[in-house]
């Protein structure tokens, strides 16, 4: 009962991560006193899934204002302008926030706490959630960097709201500063309209319309007012699904297994029931009906226990900064009614499967107690085409492209770890007969081997699951790892500068880049733009996906970074050219002539035609685009990093520190031995969701492993009492239950090991382009993984059989 309780958790605790990525709803109240509000949409449809979120915050032209200003001439226009900068306070670290005017102030709860408002260039308003303002006094100096030298500003009021924990912090500067009339090329964030009573709003939507914008709703404002909970509700979204389809799966076999391992331990007593004249059918009722109810109230109480346990884990990855502060769970039906569901169809599928043994083994064998010697033939050809199913999902990459050759590799470890569980009898006689020879050498190690032998069937029900949670575990971690170091290769190998200066937050001013060429070691710099865009291909049903993306200026990418391109000496564009991966490609069943659209980060669609592709994707990012497409549309308006090669006579570390020196006045602003272009806080997200609800899996699975092994090792009440008759001792008998738990861990980690690896291998060798075909191993994740199931499997089977041998059969 309680693996399906635990099953249900899973399952509705996913659900409730993934309703709350669909449904839930962060809003600051930045945007709330505006009657009537313009903003840019900031998400893009996606056919039978959530809608994807712009990479960054999509924005207005400038030119919106006077639209809206002559359409309801008698109405108050109020705009929003944001520009990127850190804030210094004292000796902190820089802080990262967002620069508005002080007129945004009207359109949302934003008024004075104290102080008054900025009316010269060098004053600020900080509000609450900037750290360490409350230790500041009124005219205390700050420093603000917006990717140059710092400049310093006098505080001359605060304001209450704190959208710490949700977005970064807000400062107030005057209408008239020159970063606020640059922010991204004087593009707006939003537009607050109070109209006149005569006004009818609805031409609004005209001009909306015709800005690529939309009217915001006042209950429905903060997917503008926090743009960061658009991707990160994504990332929550696709990675509970993902891992709700995978929980799903392994909840099905888990039931099937424990439930096989429940029925066989009560062969005798459904054997007698036989004799005595009851039909199979009778006994097929039987077993079914109290499958039956103890599904129906283990999944009740798993389901009601799965929402709260989701809404704990939102709360974990709101501490860890993964999502929004205020981003709270959303309850409904549809994930407790999704865990019951799941759990009692599983718990009616796993009897009925479990059963077809009771109707085919003769109640004369079932009453001694006999144990399947030999596996049937449907079974281990069952299991022997899953492995060979598997194999061929890892060789993917041989006779698919795109995300097919990167999908099914993957999910070749946990096909074949599934095929072991008709095979597991089979393979523990296989193992055990090699340990005959040494077995003979003591007493307890012959008694161990001798018992494997004859539970084959069960020992193997028991080895399945800590085989499926070693290969889920090893194949999850591994291939983040593998992803990683595959990306460092590439940068590696193809990067020509010797650093990076970076900036992602504000972008590297013009003052910065042309000093930091004009120093005496630095042979040259090359701006270039690191971020995110979307893309797809142009047929009529393809969707967005978002994609790392790189730009460098003119066609000087060659200077930057030897990217590899297919069938071309460089990569080149002509108008209106981008360069994609050859996976990106794959994926968009693109080629050379063929047009894409994109979705820059601002927001703006262009459309593209593919001028060139190359290998080193992983490395260098998907897309590669001009600079005079992709630098507008940052935020900043600037270059995210500027790639800084050393003269040949000058050390790089000597040049990279003196650097470094030179930007200790430009907060912000820091030197970096190299940068990849997928790096963004969408992935760094990625990883701490996958990290997180891997660990509930893998919990999740060592349940099911404790179930099991407590289930045949306490079924040994009569083995323990006939050892004890003839002769042995306690001693002995736990010394050869430790044989066999050592045995059946090591058997475990050794077969999840050979399920894992063929995936990994496949893997690899799509994402490197052929170049590579061994994994990225971490060698102490990997020591965790088996350190930790040989402890589980010893501690369990210790303490079960010390209960046995107390209990007189």
């Amino acid at each position: 009962m309680s693996t399906m309780m635990f099953s249900a958790m899973l399952v509705g605790a996913l659900g409730l991560m993934t309703e709350t990525g669909v449904r839930g709803q962060v809003s600051t109240g930045e945007y709330a006193a505006a009657p009537v509000l313009v903003g840019a949409q900031q998400t893009r449809p996606v056919r039978d899934d959530v809608d994807i979120a712009v990479p960054d915050r999509a924005l207005m032209p400038a030119s919106i204002l006077d639209e809206v200003s002559e359409a309801l001439p008698d109405a108050e226009v109020v705009a929003d302008r944001i520009a990127p900068a850190v804030l210094v306070v004292g000796n902190e670290d820089p802080v990262p926030v967002d620069a508005h005017p002080w007129s945004a102030t009207a359109l949302g709860d934003r008024g004075l706490a104290s102080g008054r408002a900025p009316e010269a260039e060098d004053e600020v308003v900080l509000s609450a959630g900037v750290d360490g303002s409350e230790q500041l006094d009124l005219g205390h100096v700050v420093d603000v960097g917006f990717g140059g030298e710092a400049e310093s500003f006098t505080v001359v009021g605060t304001v209450a709201a704190d959208d710490s924990g949700n977005d970064v912090a807000d400062v107030y500067l005057s209408d008239g500063h020159e970063r606020l009339q640059d922010a991204a090329g004087q593009r707006v964030v939003a537009v607050g309209v109070w109209p006149a009573e005569s006004d009818d709003t609805e031409v609004l939507d005209a001009v909306a319309a015709h800005n690529e914008a939309r009217l915001w709703p006042a209950d429905a404002r903060g997917d503008i007012e926090v743009v960061r909970q658009g991707p990160a509700k994504a990332t929550l979204v696709s990675a509970a699904a993902a891992f709700g389809a995978l929980g799903i799966i392994v909840s099905v076999f888990t039931l099937i297994v424990i439930t096989s391992l429940q029925i066989r331990e009560r062969s005798r007593e459904l054997a007698m029931l036989r004799v005595i004249g009851a039909t199979p059918r009778q006994v097929k009722r039987l077993l079914c009906g109290e499958a039956r109810r103890i599904a129906i109230a283990a999944a009740t109480v798993g389901s009601l226990a799965g929402s709260f346990l989701g809404a704990r884990l939102i709360g974990l990855l709101q501490s860890w900064g993964a999502i929004p502060q205020s981003l709270e769970p959303v309850y409904g039906p549809a994930p407790f009614m999704a865990a019951f569901a799941v759990v009692v169809v599983s718990a009616e599928v796993a009897a009925r499967v479990s059963l077809r043994r009771v109707h085919r083994e003769s109640p004369l064998a079932g009453l001694e107690g006999a144990d399947e010697r030999r596996a049937r033939l449907p079974r281990m050809l069952a299991g022997l085409a899953g492995v060979v199913l598997g194999l061929a999902m890892a060789c993917a990459p041989m006779y698919a492209s795109g995300e097919a050759a990167v999908g099914l590799p993957g999910l070749a470890g946990l096909v074949i770890a599934i095929s072991v569980g008709p095979l597991s009898p089979s393979i523990v006689r296989l193992l055990a007969r090699t340990q005959r020879r040494r077995g003979g050498r003591s007493a307890p190690r012959y008694i161990a081997v001798a018992g494997l032998t004859a539970r084959s069937a069960r020992v193997g029900g028991a080895l399945t699951p800590i085989v499926l949670g070693v290969s889920l575990s090893a194949t999850q971690l591994f291939t983040a790892v593998t992803e990683s170091a595959i990306a460092t290769d590439q940068v590696e190998a193809g990067q020509h500068a010797d650093f990076l200066v970076t900036a992602p937050l504000t972008g590297v001013d013009d003052d910065v880049a042309d000093a930091v060429t004009a120093m005496p070691d630095v042979a040259s710099t090359e701006p270039i733009v690191t971020t995110s865009v979307l893309i797809r291909g142009t047929q009529h049903d393809a969707s967005w996906q978002s994609s790392p993306a790189l730009a460098v200026e003119g066609d000087r990418i060659g200077q930057y970074a030897d990217l590899r391109p297919v069938g071309s000496d460089t990569v080149a564009f002509a108008d209106g050219g981008v360069a994609l991966s050859t996976q990106a490609a794959s994926s968009l069943g693109a080629e050379e002539g063929d047009d894409i659209d994109l979705v820059l980060p601002d927001g703006r669609a262009i459309e593209r035609r593919v001028t060139g592709v190359y290998l080193r994707g992983l490395g260098f990012g998907d897309v590669v685009l001009p600079s005079d497409d992709l630098k507008p549309a940052m935020a900043s308006g600037q270059p995210t990093a500027l790639a800084v090669s050393a003269s040949d006579s000058a050390p790089v570390a000597g040049v990279e520190r003196q650097v470094g020196e030179h930007l200790a006045r430009h907060p912000g602003v820091a030197t970096s031995d190299s940068a990849t272009a997928g790096e963004t806080d969408e992935a760094t997200a990625d990883v701490a969701f996958s990290v997180l609800l891997l660990l509930i899996l893998w919990g999740y699975i060592a349940i099911t492993v404790v179930n099991s092994l407590v289930i045949t090792t306490l079924a040994r009440r009569a083995e323990f009492t006939c050892l004890r008759i003839v002769g042995a001792t306690p001693a002995q008998q736990r010394r050869t239950v430790r044989w066999e738990a050592g045995f059946l861990a090591a058997t475990a980690c050794l077969v999840a090991t050979a399920a894992s690896i063929p995936g990994l291998c496949g893997l690899t060798f799509a994402l490197s382009n052929g170049e590579r075909m061994l994994p990225a191993i971490d060698i102490t994740a990997y020591a965790v993984i088996v350190t930790t199931s040989f402890g589980l499997v010893m501690a369990v089977t210790e303490l079960a059989a010390r209960k046995a041998m107390r209990t007189q059969a």
